[in-house]
């Protein structure tokens, strides 16, 4: 009676499914079985195919397969009202099956259980496109961050660097010094010269000067000339040093200093988008093809990568913050640092544009993976919100489900009344919390760390076998035939 059923059941789904596809499309998923690739192998192997990695190559042959699949028609129309494991039940039938194999079914069930395969491989590949960007953007992530650490490394030689250099400038020109010593004899030079010139009041005349006595002024000019030259001297050996250490411009000091001060701190964000540019057209291209929403009323981060999709065509360093609407594009779901990297303060209204697009990717994946936004026509990836039951077909079942589940006592079961339901889940977490914080000075297992606060458990100890267990050992043995 069950099988007899079941078939019925089966094959009223199977007309269902048959019945909602066109004539043409009928005919297209009989003509899997038949047409052949150029491999030799029929169509109908292509439904089977499944991602290999997260591997650009696989990429684009998946959105190859996608256009493909999506050309067999709306599947979603035809199993509609067809439960999902139903539908993962004749999928999973087709795909264990081969072409031959297939033809030998009745027509209707044929064409109903190849339409739950397509049905099914259109959700697998965009679970797999989603899967494959998120992977991919993960992975440049940490290139990124494993590229920031190379440049810390760089930076600390450099930085030991710059600190030899400085010591060597500061013994240059400290006490004792060249620099001093040059200095203190260029002092004593010309005080020479302005001795022998006679001490010379300041309005003295030219004419007056050159008839001293003596013919003192010729070697006084030359005196005075020396200590120019010592003093130059001193101030060259400072110079001298720095031209050592690759001089002032070009990949010199100014230049190494300014390294140090562009990738000072965590600041990975702003080398991502040279991980992400060689891959940009095709991750604009899944933007393209893919259909998105959110799960929740935040929608920020998709306005953010319309906008970012609006200006693909940008080669600019900048693009405009403002959106369709006029006003500026809400990047306040982004962390300070990625905000600090596509804010530019000297150019009010516009973004960075290659740092906006590696912003706006980074957090469509982790939207994606925590299931913030979803893909149109995925399983993985679908809206979990529209796989909840409707309020209107529960309502009366939440005070008998309190009750089975111990939360309340038959007798106190009435109306769901759902303030009074938050507040007694409120008491009962207080109520556990306060228990935990008694019994801490007395637990041998919990241990939290003093300084970071962070709770931990000691590995736990077996204390032997119960009696229970004893006893259960026993009758099994007891009942076990002797193998000897």
């Amino acid at each position: 009676m069950a099988s007899t059923i079941r078939t019925e059941v089966n094959t009223a789904i199977c007309c269902g499914i048959h019945d909602r596809m066109s004539l043409a499309e009928q005919a297209g998923m009989l003509r899997l079985l038949e047409e052949c690739d150029s491999d030799g192998t029929t169509q109908f192997n292509r439904l089977k195919q499944t991602a290999q990695g997260p591997s650009w190559s696989h990429f684009k042959r998946l959105f190859t397969h996608l256009e493909w699949l999506d050309e067999l028609g709306d599947t979603a129309v035809w199993v509609d009202g067809v439960a999902a494991p139903k539908v993962t039940d004749f999928a999973g039938e087709a795909d264990a099956a081969d072409a031959s194999e297939l033809r030998d079914y009745a027509g209707i069930k044929r064409i109903a259980l190849l339409a739950c395969l397509a049905h099914k491989a259109r959700l697998r590949v965009r679970d797999d496109l989603a899967t494959m960007f998120c992977k991919r953007v993960a992975m440049k992530i940490k290139k990124a961050k494993e590229e920031l650490e190379e440049i810390r490394l760089a930076e600390r030689e450099i930085v030991e660097s710059l600190i030899g250099n400085y010591r060597t400038v500061l013994k240059n020109l400290d006490d004792g010094g060249p620099a001093q010593e040059a200095l203190a004899k260029a002092a004593a030079m010309t005080a020479e010269a302005v001795k022998a010139l006679d001490e010379p009041d300041e309005a003295a005349p030219v004419e007056e000067v050159a008839r001293r006595p003596g013919g003192e002024v010729f070697p006084a000019v030359l005196a005075l000339a020396k200590a120019q030259l010592v003093q130059a001297g001193g101030l060259g050996a400072v110079t001298r040093a720095v031209e050592s250490f690759c001089g002032f411009a070009g990949a010199g000091q100014y230049e190494q200093i300014e390294k140090v001060s562009a990738h000072h701190g965590n600041f990975w964000e702003v080398l991502l988008y040279g991980q992400l540019g060689p891959d940009r057209s095709v991750m604009f291209d899944l933007a393209e093809k893919l259909e998105f929403t959110t799960t929740s009323e935040d929608g920020r981060v998709l306005a953010a990568l319309a906008h970012a999709m609006r200006n693909e065509s940008a080669r600019g360093e900048y693009i405009t913050a403002l959106g369709e609407d006029g006003k500026t594009v809400d990047i306040s779901f982004a962390t300070q640092n990625w905000r600090k990297a596509v804010l530019d303060k000297t150019r009010p209204g516009r973004f960075v544009r290659k740092r906006f697009e590696a912003m706006v990717l980074t957090h469509l994946a982790e939207e994606l993976r925590t299931g913030d936004v979803a893909v149109v026509g995925s399983e993985e990836y679908a809206d979990w919100s529209e796989q909840l039951l409707a309020w209107e077909d529960i309502q009366e079942k939440p005070a008998d489900y309190l009750v089975e589940v111990g939360l309340c006592e038959e007798v106190e079961a009435g109306a769901f009344d759902a303030a009074s339901f938050r507040q007694q889940l409120e008491d009962k977490l207080r109520g556990a919390a306060a228990a935990a914080d008694a019994g801490y000075p007395d637990s041998e297992g919990l241990v939290i760390d003093p300084e970071t606060g962070i709770p931990s458990l000691k590995p736990h100890r077996s204390e032997g076998q119960r009696p229970s267990a004893k006893r259960l050992e026993q009758e099994v043995k007891a009942r076990m035939p002797d193998a000897r």
